[in-house]
């Protein structure tokens, strides 16, 4: 997969969540009605593009801009999605942005295949066809949004209107046949299974943002046990349905579609993943949806029953996701899996006394139940279970840049970052954000060391413990997320959050040094280093836990003794990176430590796209939100245009250096430092977008106006932290390098234009840089080849 894919994954999976917000102001009935028209019309969309990139190189020529492009429209979707069967009577036309915005991404993703396939007749011809199910659907699709407000007004109208979008989609699913299968071949299986996997893995973490957002992304809400222990189990739930895709199906497919006769592959392709992974996705949103009724529906410390609707949205989520993926390794590998159908019987089963219970209390014998499954394939299925591991053996252990374990400790880190911004957002100064940074540093810090972690003792014979390892950790890092944006607040009526935050992060660190310990106590120069680092992590800990001891002694959470005890203990556990010495930052694959900094810093933009589209996904929707939205898609689509290329300047310097000290040195600066501050930019940057965006009811220009000067701080910061990689790579300063130090030198200029202006000039300007001075970088080819 190429990082534009990546990005535009993204952006599609923020769209189908926000399917929840447009199902959560409706009835039941109508929620699932209109929530699964509009899952299926996304979906449809983003199956296209998944079949446009296995057949066109997506990171050649101008591709990649035409996909920011898409990524742009898609989200302009996900912001109208609310209002897109009820428009509202000030601002746009929901539907019709909607459906505008549908039809300009599904026309992209037919340009761009009927450009690249011109050349040959067989497969123009299958490019043209391609066109005709949309050709169908276009009309249905204008005339349900333009004809009702021409109606008279009742029920007649919105019939016609969910008629006219049934239909079109209805053409559209069957118009995946038009190309034929003869025409449409898989150019690579690898890739058409890797895109699968991404855009589940990102839809599963997604879930777990709703599990840290059920109360909403304010944090004046008391922490309780009861918050805390949902969100554990809700984790459970969310790890269950992780494991039963990738520890078996997943892996089993991609073996199963390799082996497959070339014309029966890419029938096999569309039925197993294009339609079967439909049902998956539906259920994980349908799980979203019910977790957040579970968690957020109810006040604090007074949990109520349950209506039957909400228990079959979040039960009924479950079974939709199982029934799937039953399916799914059935139309693969030709089998019924035990865990799967054992766990659709349990749910099935509990759901009847699940009814009478409180909401806390449906959420736990659902993840008893499927902890059980879990349970009953290491023991009594042991054997069968083994065999199946064997049989995908090599296509599990093969070189990837993120194991589905990493990624999905990645996503948590990202709601982590998600909170950052709140914490920014209920402390709107420079206190605040310099608060929030604090919080972030300690954040990044323990990504650092669990990707050193899992970059270290990557293998076979580890798969078991490195699972167990990440869930502890995502389960840690989750609880410090609930309660960041109360970190330096006092809350009344709730648990102390300062000393939530400190101790789950001492945990999670503690953990990390243990398993490192455990794992490797076999390798003597190893635990040494885990000897050593362990020093600064302790004296860390140890200043931390004294500040939340002066916070619940005094009840005020910061005061100056406390931030001295913060910056201490930041400086001397993130400053121990220097303290293990070069040598000891051991590399076993430069390519993979390279991949997963890559990795983060597209996901942190992906953050800043989730910020971007929450702010503005309170109806009405305006024209000068709109704008604002697509703007600050722009920008941030140049600023991953400005890093492109960096890694691979690293990288050849990597290929000139030959001693491991000298290699470690530069993995500790250009990364573990240096891309710390990439992160802080684009956090700023997401400040900045969700304050300044236009919002109804909001009239504070004070906090417009603070916003945009955070949000020209991070472009600046992102900037000058980009210049000091590519410095740290000792390459020549000059050209592309040169541009970006005066954009960032004038950048400062744009705070006292108009937020849309000054969103234009900066993205503007960016763009400039990079086309006017291109022969800095490598060539753009070699460098979007370095593939996720």
């Amino acid at each position: 997969m190429t990082r534009a894919e990546f990005f535009l994954d993204l952006v599609f999976v923020f769209a189908f969540f926000n399917v929840a917000h447009l199902m959560s102001e409706r009835s039941a009935t109508d929620a699932l009605l209109f929530g699964g028209l509009v899952v299926l019309l996304l979906w449809r969309s983003w199956a296209g593009y998944a079949w446009v990139g296995n057949l066109v190189r997506l990171d050649r020529n101008g591709l990649p801009v035409a996909v920011f492009a898409m990524a742009t429209a898609i989200l302009l979707v996900a912001v109208a999605i609310p209002e897109v069967f009820v428009g509202q009577s000030a601002g746009l036309s929901g539907p019709l942005v909607f459906v505008v915005g549908f039809l300009t991404a599904r026309v992209g993703s037919l340009l761009i295949v009927s450009a690249a396939r011109r050349g040959t007749k067989r497969s123009s011809a299958a490019a043209r066809r391609a066109w005709l199910p949309l050709a169908g659907s276009l009309p249905l699709l204008l005339s349900a949004v333009l004809l009702p407000p021409h109606l008279p007004s009742g029920r007649g109208a919105e019939v016609l209107q969910l008629v006219l979008v049934v239909v079109a989609i209805v053409v559209d699913y069957l118009g995946l046949r038009a190309p034929g299968i003869g025409t449409w071949q898989l150019t690579s299986v690898r890739h058409w299974a890797e895109r699968h996997n991404l855009i589940m893995l990102i839809a599963l973490g997604e879930t777990i943002i709703s599990i840290g957002t059920s109360r909403g992304l304010v944090g004046d809400d008391p922490i309780t046990w009861s918050v805390l222990a949902g969100a554990v189990l809700a984790l459970v739930v969310v790890a269950f349905l992780w494991w039963a895709y990738f520890d078996i199906a997943a892996p089993a497919g991609e073996v199963a579609l390799e082996s497959t006769p070339r014309r029966e592959r890419s029938r096999r392709a569309r039925d197993a993943y294009t339609l079967l992974h439909l049902p998956m996705i539906a259920g994980l949103i349908l799980v979203a949806f019910g977790l957040k009724k579970a968690l957020g529906g109810t006040p604090a410390g007074h949990p109520e029953h349950w209506t039957m609707a909400d228990l079959a949205v979040l039960y009924g989520g479950v079974v939709l996701y199982l029934v799937g993926l039953v399916a799914f390794e059935w139309r693969t590998v030709r089998r019924i899996g035990r865990g799967p159908v054992f766990g659709l019987v349990l749910v099935a089963v509990l759901a009847a006394p699940a009814r009478y219970l409180t909401a806390l209390g449906a959420l736990t014998i659902l993840a008893v139940a499927l902890f059980c499954v879990v349970v009953a394939h290491l023991t009594a299925l042991r054997h069968r279970h083994r065999e199946l591991h064997r049989a995908v053996a090599a296509t599990v252990s093969r070189e990837v840049d993120a194991t589905p374990e990493e990624l999905f400790l990645d996503l948590v880190f990202v709601y982590a970052f998600l909170q950052v911004t709140v914490i920014m957002t209920r402390h709107p100064s420079v206190t605040g954000v310099t608060l929030g940074l604090a919080v972030l540093a300690l954040l990044w810090w323990s990504w650092v060391n669990y990707t050193w972690f899992t970059t270290t003792i990557r293998g076979p014979e580890n798969s078991l413990r490195l699972r167990l390892v990440v869930l502890a950790a995502v389960a840690l890092i989750l609880t410090l997320g609930i309660a960041a944006p109360q970190t330096f607040s006092d809350v009344s009526g709730g648990l102390p959050a300062p000393l939530i935050v400190v101790t789950s992060y001492g945990a999670v660190r503690l953990l990390h040094l243990a398993s490192f310990w455990w794992i490797l106590r076999h390798d003597v120069a190893l635990r040494a280093i885990v000897v050593r680092a362990a020093v600064p992590t302790g004296v860390g800990i140890a200043l931390l836990l004294s500040a939340a001891s002066i916070a619940l002694a005094t009840g005020d959470p910061l005061t100056p003794l406390t931030a001295l005890c913060w910056a201490a203990a930041i400086v001397i556990d993130v400053g121990g990176g220097y303290l293990i010495g070069s040598r000891n930052w051991r590399l076993r694959s430069v390519s993979r430590w390279m991949g997963r900094f890559n990795l983060i810093l597209l996901i942190a933009l992906g953050q800043a796209v989730i910020s971007t589209g929450i702010a503005a996904s309170d109806p009405p929707i305006s024209t000068s939100t709109f704008v604002t939205v697509a703007l600050s898609a722009t920008l941030l689509s140049a600023m991953w245009w400005t890093y492109v290329g960096t890694d691979i300047v690293v990288g050849q310097r990597f290929t000139e250096l030959t001693e491991s000290r000298q290699r470690g040195a530069l993995a500790r600066d250009a990364y573990a430092y240096l891309h710390l501050f990439l992160v802080v930019g684009l956090v700023l940057v997401a400040f900045g977008l969700r304050t300044t965006l236009p919002q109804q009811g909001r009239d504070s220009a004070s906090l417009a106006m603070f916003g945009q000067v955070t949000l020209t701080c991070g472009i600046v910061v992102y900037l000058l932290a980009d210049h000091l990689v590519w410095q740290r790579a000792r390459r020549r300063i000059a050209g592309r390098r040169a541009a970006n130090l005066v954009v960032a030198a004038l950048a400062p200029a744009t705070i006292f234009l108009p937020i849309q202006w000054a969103l234009a000039a900066l993205a503007l300007a960016l763009f400039a840089a990079h086309l006017l001075a291109r022969t800095s970088t490598p060539p753009l080819d070699t460098v979007l080849d370095h593939r996720i």
